[in-house]
């Protein structure tokens, strides 16, 4: 092998001049009642962020609301590993007794749960407010 053959599986030299571009996932926490707790999702949601995406659930479910509301209509992408994610997110409410919503306004994420057979395992609203609405029947908060 000739040295212009070496050259040709070599690596391109790095071009420090072209910032790295990285997908990031973003989260929002609020309380629109006092026992629901909701967490905005923004951006993808994939084998690298999915860890970030598990901490924050797990951050929300610590606070111990009745209902988690889970909006991911922001969510430009929703992979294997975020399904995963949203699986044991609905087990752990289903042990801890609560409640479980998402707000899939995405076709994304929609298309990823039909095409996985996993939407009839999840209860989907398409706003925040028909969560609320959804969430106050059959669930008294108390004074």
């Amino acid at each position: 092998m000739s040295r212009n053959d070496d050259d040709r599986f070599a690596a391109p030299p790095l071009d420090r001049s072209v910032p790295e571009v990285t997908d990031v996932l973003r989260f929002s926490v609020c309380r629109p009642r006092r026992n629901i707790v909701m967490m905005l999702v923004d951006g993808e949601i994939d084998l690298r962020t999915a860890p970030s995406f598990r901490d924050q659930l797990c951050r929300v479910f610590g606070a111990g609301p009745v209902t988690v509301v889970i909006d991911l209509s922001p969510v430009t992408f929703l992979g294997a590993a975020g399904l995963r994610v949203l699986v044991d997110a609905q087990a752990q409410a289903e042990k801890s007794r609560r409640r479980l919503v998402l707000i899939t306004a995405a076709r994304g994420v929609d298309r990823a749960l039909e095409v996985t057979g996993l939407a009839p395992s999840f209860h989907r609203v398409r706003s925040l407010d028909a969560a609320l609405a959804d969430a106050a029947v059959g669930y008294e908060e108390t004074a």
